[in-house]
């Protein structure tokens, strides 16, 4: 495994990952949704300076771990505890979706997963924060996360372990970004019940296992890859 501050050199083909001295291959788009649940949630308030004045930069924070499943570093040692969870509206007139991005800070903030939702979603979330009908909040999302290919095909009643992929260089984790399928929350008495996909499973990802399924699997997920990209693209547009 990769030593904090030390190159590897990474290389992708075909929709698959290697990394120098890491035993295996990594790959993407299985299929299967990561799914995180939250406590501890709060409302933090506050400005920041813009070209154009101040900023609103208002957000709902949280105590996150994987349900089910876990999450490490491809290349590194370890697997995520508890994961920083954050919340932020959309900007004015933004997608009408819920945008995740999880990340490794090198720092006392470790893993990070951050939301953007639209404003009714945000505004729904701090009201029940505020009246004690949202202490736990579950979610489920298609992720841009890595899996050893030996577990691509795991099936849905066995864990998997997620990956965040390696930069380049070879020396850092890379982000990750994902769409939100669901997100329920409740209170102490009443925990908020597992997330149900709001979309079925495109076809497409239950394809049988031969070359030709498996390269249009990869051209679907590229695809969906590329719609995240514009998606965030478009947020940060939006916010300069």
């Amino acid at each position: 495994m990769i030593q904090d501050g030390t190159a590897r050199a990474v290389s992708m083909s075909e929709g698959r990952m290697s990394i120098t001295g890491v035993a295996g291959r990594f790959v993407q788009g299985i299929g299967r949704h990561l799914r995180l649940e939250a406590s501890s949630l709060r409302i933090v308030a506050g400005f920041a300076r813009a070209d154009d004045g101040l900023r609103e930069t208002s957000r709902i924070e949280g105590d996150a771990r994987v349900s089910g499943d876990s999450l490490g570093r491809a290349g590194f040692e370890g697997s995520a505890g508890t994961i920083a969870l954050v919340l932020r509206p959309l900007p004015a007139g933004g997608e009408a979706r819920i945008l995740l991005t999880l990340g490794y800070r090198d720092d006392e903030s470790g893993y990070v997963a951050e939301l953007w939702g639209p404003a009714t979603l945000f505004e729904a979330l701090k009201r029940d924060i505020l009246t004690g009908a949202a202490e736990h909040l579950s979610l489920s999302a298609t992720t841009s996360l890595w899996v050893r290919e030996e577990e691509r095909d795991a099936s849905p009643a066995l864990p998997v372990s997620w990956h965040l992929g390696l930069e380049p260089g070879g020396q850092r984790s890379a982000g990750a970004r994902g769409l939100v399928e669901s997100i329920d929350w409740g209170n102490a008495a009443e925990s908020p019940a597992e997330p149900q996909p709001l979309l079925a499973a495109p076809a497409e990802d239950e394809l049988p296992d031969d070359p030709v399924s498996d390269e249009l699997r990869r051209i679907n997920w590229s695809l969906k890859l590329l719609l995240l990209l514009l998606a965030f693209l478009l947020i940060i547009v939006a916010m300069k």
